[in-house]
């Protein structure tokens, strides 16, 4: 039989039970709708994940003392040393944080303020909108220069370049004023409502405008070489600040790159979970497609002997149960797709992009096929004497 006729006969058998038809085709396109759904949720969502992590900019290793007593403190002049002591270190800066407000004109922001140095890029990936980051002149001899982000810019003055601008900083309750040297992207935006609802701005300033290089430091930022074991290298910081007696405390060490990978797998995994609960889904659907098929094979026993009477070969009738069933299928996951599609547009202004809509609408039309195997090689094997009979 001719590609043409068995496309008029699928086509023809569908049309002969209207409601069998659209109830299949109903329940092919809630798996195939849902599917699209929950793998566009979940795909967005990696992606903001993914970018909140870029965002934030924080890798390598981070140093910190627990239960630090009146001992050596974990300075930013051992930092210092710490750099040239322990191979693999590409870069060492201190961090010295404190809360308090930035004002510009009658407009108050709550803020945390970082003290940090020329080394602020090497050690945290920011993204630089406007001016520059801390310079080593600025660092050292502590001039009152601030790196703000996007937000606070906007918040402050209504637009993202600010430099050269002035800002008065309260800190430990005094106000001090600082003019803006750069703009990078907002890092605690990333973050969410965490920190919102009490410092929903990061500051950087010269470590030296918060504290001496004497004093302890809140935390030191360790960027490794891209050769370097981390843990190899944790070990070494480890050993070399508590082996030496060089600070009175616990040690304690967190590898960020670690961290940042495992939050990024586990969102992986989430999304994975997600389309494995919509592929189930769109199964329920192809059960009924299955069930369908056999239903309209038993239906369609005469005519099925009559056809192989007249000539019709057995892969003809394997051929077209086959194609009914992908027809049906098509139909299902086109109107599914385009369903599910409509809600994402109009409704959280999601579009994914146009290669997951056709992966799911062939990946429909190939399980439809498969759901139909069975009926079209039964009706295939039927004697057409005893089919006529039937």
């Amino acid at each position: 039989m001719r590609t043409a006729d068995l496309f008029r006969l699928a086509a023809a058998n569908l049309r002969e039970n209207p409601l069998r038809t659209a109830l299949c085709s109903l329940s092919v396109a809630v798996g195939t709708g849902a599917l699209l759904l929950i793998a566009s949720l979940g795909l967005f969502g990696q992606t903001q994940v993914q970018a909140a992590l870029r965002t934030i900019g924080v890798s390598g290793l981070t140093v910190y003392l627990d239960g630090h007593g009146a001992g050596n403190p974990l300075s930013a002049e051992l930092a210092d040393t710490l750099e040239q002591a322990v191979a693999g270190i590409d870069s060492v800066m201190p961090i010295k944080a404190k809360t308090g407000s930035v004002r510009a004109g009658h407009v108050t922001e709550n803020a945390v303020f970082l003290g940090a140095d020329e080394r602020l890029g090497e050690v945290m990936q920011l993204e630089v909108l406007a001016g520059s980051l801390l310079t080593e002149r600025q660092a050292d001899t502590a001039q009152p220069v601030a790196v703000v982000g996007d937000e606070l810019a906007q918040a402050l003055y209504g637009r993202t370049n600010i430099t050269g601008r002035t800002i008065r900083l309260r800190i430990d309750g005094k106000d001090q004023y600082f003019k803006v040297c750069g703009v990078v992207r907002a890092q605690t935006s990333a973050l969410g409502s965490a920190l919102s609802s009490f410092a929903p701005h990061l500051v950087y300033v010269p470590y030296s405008c918060l504290a001496s290089m004497q004093e302890n430091a809140d935390q030191v930022f360790v960027q490794c070489t891209a050769q370097a074991d981390l843990s190899a290298v944790s070990g070494q910081i480890e050993r070399y600040l508590t082996g030496r007696g060089q600070v009175d405390g616990t040690v304690r060490v967190q590898n960020m790159s670690g961290m940042v990978d495992t939050v990024g797998q586990l969102a992986d995994l989430c999304v994975a979970l997600f389309i494995a609960v919509g592929a189930i889904t769109l199964c329920v659907a192809l059960i009924g497609v299955l069930c369908s098929m056999l239903a309209a094979a038993h239906e369609k026993t005469g005519e099925i002997g009559i056809l192989l009477a007249i000539g019709a070969q057995p892969r003809d009738i394997r051929r077209l149960f086959l194609l009914q069933s992908a027809l049906l299928c098509a139909l299902g996951g086109l109107a599914g797709l385009l369903l599910a599609g409509g809600m994402l547009y109009w409704g959280a202004a999601i579009l994914p992009d146009w290669r997951v809509p056709a992966a799911l609408l062939a990946l429909s039309v190939l399980c439809g096929t498969a759901a139909g195997l069975l009926p079209a090689v039964r009706a295939a094997r039927l004697d057409p004497i005893d089919a006529m009979r039937k």
